[in-house]
């Protein structure tokens, strides 16, 4: 009796742990079935996404390609700007005009020689006060005389046994305005009377003194070409001119005359009689500006 008690103790006993390992194999099963199940449910997912909106994903594709495209692009687009920075339509543009001259600048002086530098200088002194009063009796006055030069040097003889020292030479050069063109001649015959030998007229130019009230037009024409020009290379190019995204003054060239040579010099010096004549004839003035237009 005893002893089939303990034989029904030890089928309990190994029925129930077969129960229980069977009752946690179940489970275990059912978890990794479970998570084999939702991995699987998620490729599904996955693949179900893809599969039911190929647009949808071919999209976010194109986005993503093309966002990245988008800042390579301005990036290159900085870079080309920044590196190109005259690209489009540049031109420069000229406005002219002629006008009569109303400034004669002449260059006078006197040069002299003496064995001492004290004659030497003393002598261009009394030829330059001669000069000067010269002048200043045709009605100009200080501020119309510059002095432009002054010079003293030795003089000497080139020998055989070396240079031997002969003299010095004193040489005083003075710009003056001439405003009535007309003058011009009589003040260098009135000049060259006065200095005698020691006299030297070193040149003479003209000009317009005052030349801003003519400025305005000058920068009207000069745009109004550059202009011109843009619309002519947009048209031969096939495109059509931008907005205006540079201007700039490039230079406006001041009216300066021809002045005379050193042999046309030495002709007036020796030209005591008649009246030198003396002729302005027309300058040209000019000025240029640089213009630059997008691209349309």
């Amino acid at each position: 009796m005893q002893t089939k008690f303990i034989c029904l103790l030890i089928l309990s006993l190994v029925t129930g742990i077969t129960l229980l390992a069977c009752t946690n194999g179940e489970a275990a099963d059912f978890s990794n079935t479970e998570q084999l199940q939702n991995r699987s449910d998620s490729s599904s997912s996955v693949v179900s996404s893809t599969e039911s909106q190929p647009q949808g994903s071919s999209n976010a594709a194109k986005v993503a390609i093309g966002s990245g495209q988008t800042n390579t692009d301005v990036q290159s687009g900085s870079l080309l700007q920044s590196s190109s920075s005259q690209a489009g339509i540049w031109v420069t543009g000229k406005g002219s005009i002629t006008l009569e001259p109303d400034l004669a600048l002449v260059n006078i002086g006197v040069e002299t020689e003496a064995k001492t530098v004290t004659e030497a200088r003393r002598k261009s002194a009394i030829a330059m006060e001669a000069v000067v009063s010269a002048v200043k009796a045709k009605g100009l006055t200080d501020k119309d005389v510059q002095t432009t030069s002054f010079n003293i040097w030795p003089r000497y003889d080139y020998l055989e046994r070396g240079r031997e020292l002969i003299g010095y030479t004193v040489s005083n050069s003075s710009s003056i305005k001439v405003r009535n063109i007309s003058d011009v001649g009589p003040i260098i015959d009135d000049v060259a009377n006065a200095g005698g030998n020691a006299t030297r007229i070193n040149g003479i130019s003209f000009t317009v003194e005052n030349t801003q009230p003519f400025m305005d037009k000058l920068r009207e024409d000069a745009v109004s070409d550059a202009r011109s020009k843009a619309n002519h290379f947009a048209s031969l190019s096939g495109v059509s001119v931008g907005q205006l995204v540079f201007i700039s003054e490039v230079s406006s060239s001041s009216p300066y005359p021809q002045g005379f040579d050193a042999m046309e010099g030495m002709m007036m010096r020796a030209a005591a009689d008649p009246v030198t004549s003396i002729s302005g004839g027309e300058l040209e003035l000019s000025l240029s500006v640089q213009l630059g237009f997008s691209i349309q």
